[in-house]
C-alpha cells in the first residue's frame, strides 16, 4: 500500500515500512499444542504496520513523501517475499530513501527472569536497533535524536556489529533492501524462550512496549519523510554483509 505525500517533488520518494505476515507454522508438540502462533513473530510487528497506517489516515497534515507498505511473505522460509519484491517493485526501487523493518517488539524480559533462554530478551523499556549505522551516518544520527527527543527508549545496539556470530542482519526483511542499496532500520527484541515455539502467543506480548516502539518508529517516519534532503548513503556495506 502506499500513503502519498503532499510535496509535488518529494511524493515521488518513499520511506518504506515492513514486516512480514508468515510464521513458521507447525511445531514439535509442546503440552499437545503444536500450532505456531507467532504473535511476537512477527504478529507484532504487522500489527505496528496496521497501526502506523491508521494514525497516517489520521493525521492532520500528510507527509510530505509518500510512505509505502509491505507486509512481506515468506520470511521464514528464506526471506522470499522481500527477495521478490525487491527483485520486481512495484515503486521505483531507486526512489525508496529508507526501509524500516519491524520483526518482533513485543516481548519483555521480566525482573527476576532467570531462563537462559530469555538471557538476551530486552526490557520493557529496550529494543535492539540494527543496521542503522551501517550505510548512512546521517540516518544513524537521526533515529538516535528522534528517540532522544520523544519517548527516549533504551537502544541496544549490540548486533550493530557486521561480525555479529548470530547474523541478525542477514535474517530478516530489511537484508534484501539493504543488498540495493537502500539504508535500513531493524528493531527487535531478541530471541526468546517461544522463538519458534507454540508459546509465542498474544497473552505474553507486552502491548505497552509494543505501543512504545510503535509510536517511536512512526515519528522516525515523519522525520524521514519530511526532511528537505533524503538520507545520503555514506558508506558501502561491509564485505561481511554483502553476501548470504
Amino acid at each position: 500500500a502506499v500513503w502519498e505525500g503532499s510535496d509535488p517533488v518529494l511524493k515521488n520518494e518513499y520511506v518504506a515500512l515492513g514486516a512480514h505476515y508468515d510464521h513458521v507454522g507447525i511445531c514439535p508438540p509442546a503440552a499437545g499444542d503444536n500450532i505456531c502462533n507467532g504473535a511476537d513473530d512477527d504478529g507484532s510487528g504487522t500489527t505496528a504496520l496496521l497501526s502506523i497506517a491508521e494514525a497516517l489516515g489520521k493525521a492532520p497534515t500528510r507527509p510530505k513523501r509518500s510512505v509505502l507498505f509491505v507486509w512481506h511473505c515468506g520470511e521464514e522460509k528464506g526471506l522470499w517475499g522481500s527477495r521478490y519484491f525487491t527483485e520486481y517493485p512495484t515503486i521505483p526501487l531507486e526512489q525508496v530513501v529508507t526501509q524500516i523493518n519491524i520483526d518482533m517488539i513485543g516481548r519483555s524480559k521480566k525482573d527476576g527472569d532467570t531462563n537462559t533462554r530469555n538471557k538476551d530478551l530486552t526490557g520493557p523499556n529496550d529494543i535492539y536497533l540494527i543496521g542503522s549505522t551501517m550505510m548512512s551516518t546521517e540516518l544513524g544520527e537521526l533515529v538516535q535524536s528522534v528517540n532522544k527527543g520523544f519517548l527516549n527508549i533504551g537502544y541496544d545496539t549490540r548486533y550493530d556489529d557486521p561480525a555479529d556470530p548470530n547474523r541478525f542482519f542477514f535474517r530478516s526483511d530489511h537484508y534484501n533492501y539493504a543488498r540495493k542499496g537502500i539504508p535500513i532500520i531493524f528493531y527487535f527484541d531478541g530471541v526468546h524462550e517461544d522463538y519458534h515455539q507454540p508459546g509465542d502467543a498474544p497473552d505474553k506480548i507486552d502491548y505497552q512496549k509494543m505501543e512504545k516502539v510503535t509510536r517511536t518508529v512512526y515519528m522516525t517516519l515523519w522525520e524521514l519523510t519530511n526532511r528537505a534532503t533524503r538520507v545520503k548513503v555514506d558508506k558501502p556495506l561491509p564485505a561481511q554483509l554483502t553476501g548470504s
